[in-house]
């Protein structure tokens, strides 16, 4: 009957939930501030993502090409055979770099030109003539230059030019003559410089392709930073040199420039390359400014002529020396055929017009074959 009873009777337990426990709530509170910042969606930022997009971006908005050349000649006989040995090495590097960011757009393009030859010369030595090859740079020139401009229809633009060449190193009268007092120019002695404003103006087609710049305002300048050759100047009575007051270092006139390019390959191999610059400045606010100057000179030269051959008695008051400015004019032409992978044949030519330096048109070109090699990052 007891085991019965047990195994009938009903069993209750009774537990309190509105009893709180202060200590069990602090232990299970959440903090809300770290949670509604975390991302639940799969779009998540990615380092490694990132760093290629800027990769991308900048070969997009970069084109940069690099040439290297290198090239030269030889002739060489025995003494049976007669004739002197000649070696002649040219190179140059030429860079082209463009920037496009939507309207906007930098190009920077530049070159350097180094050349040596070696011809057999008598040379003095002690108390006798010895003949011997003598190494002597026949060309020497750089140039940079950078334009930045803002479209402003598929054809023209906005656009201002900043330019400037000269030499690297000294250069001298000839190979026998190479002492302080045959220097004749020397690094920036002289340098030209020049600025400009105005608009630019691009064919667009492919078979023509042609850049005009036209600058109605633009300033020219000619640099000639050597005591060197000051000194030398001032020995010989010059009051200028290179058309800069024999006291100052520089000379700057304002006018305007005209700026043409052409730039055209042909052949699925690139095996042919023609390119042309052809850059004229005249700098008609100068002229205009000293133009009283420059008559009251030109009428001083005149007298004093007359006064040398006796023609008037009185000799004429000295004027400053002012030269009227001419136009200046450069063509430069560059021809490269490209005979095998690295190995190329180029033809140079320039010619040069500018008063200030010399009253004869300067001409100078170059044919060579050797290697060649160009960097394009696409």
């Amino acid at each position: 009957m007891l085991a019965m009873m047990f195994c009938t009777s009903a069993a209750w337990a009774q537990f309190s939930l509105d009893e709180k426990h202060k200590s069990l709530q602090e232990q299970i509170k959440f903090s809300g501030s770290n949670m509604k910042n975390i991302k639940t969606s799969t779009d998540y930022d990615s380092e490694a993502r990132d760093r290629l997009e800027r990769k991308r971006l900048r070969k997009q908005r970069n084109t940069l090409s690099i040439g290297y050349n290198l090239q030269g000649s030889m002739w060489a006989a025995n003494q049976a055979w007669g004739g002197d040995n000649t070696f002649s090495v040219l190179a140059w590097i030429n860079l082209n770099h463009r920037y496009a960011k939507d309207l906007f757009s930098v190009t920077n393009s530049g070159e350097v030109r180094m050349g040596y030859n070696s011809i057999r010369v008598d040379v003095q030595e002690e108390e006798e003539t010895v003949r011997k090859g003598v190494w002597f740079k026949n060309v020497d020139q750089f140039w940079f230059q950078t334009q930045p401009a803002r479209k402003i229809n598929d054809r023209w633009a906005y656009s201002a030019t900043g330019r400037i060449s000269s030499q690297l190193t000294r250069s001298y009268q000839s190979r026998t003559a190479q002492e302080d007092v045959n220097l004749t120019s020397s690094f920036l002695a002289p340098a030209s410089v020049s600025i400009s404003l105005g608009f630019t103006y691009n064919t667009g087609k492919p078979k023509f392709p042609v850049t005009i710049s036209l600058n109605a305002l633009s300033t020219s300048g000619t640099l000639v930073y050597s005591d060197d050759l000051r000194e030398l100047y001032e020995s010989r009575g010059a009051t200028n040199y290179f058309g800069v007051d024999i006291d100052k270092h520089a000379t700057f006139s304002g006018g305007s420039q005209i700026n043409i390019n052409f730039n055209r390959t042909w052949g699925k191999t690139g095996w042919f390359n023609y390119r042309t610059e052809i850059i004229s400045y005249y700098g008609w606010i100068t002229n205009v400014m000293n133009h009283a100057k420059i008559r009251r000179y030109y009428d001083y030269m005149a007298d004093k002529r007359r006064f040398e051959e006796g023609k008037i008695d009185v000799a004429p008051t000295a004027q400053p020396r002012h030269i009227e400015l001419h136009p200046t004019v450069g063509w430069k032409n560059w021809i490269n055929i490209k005979i095998a992978k690295y190995v190329t044949s180029s033809f140079y030519y320039e010619l040069q017009y500018d008063k200030a330096r010399s009253d004869k048109v300067r001409m100078q070109s170059t044919l060579t074959f050797g290697f060649s090699y160009t960097f394009k990052n696409k």
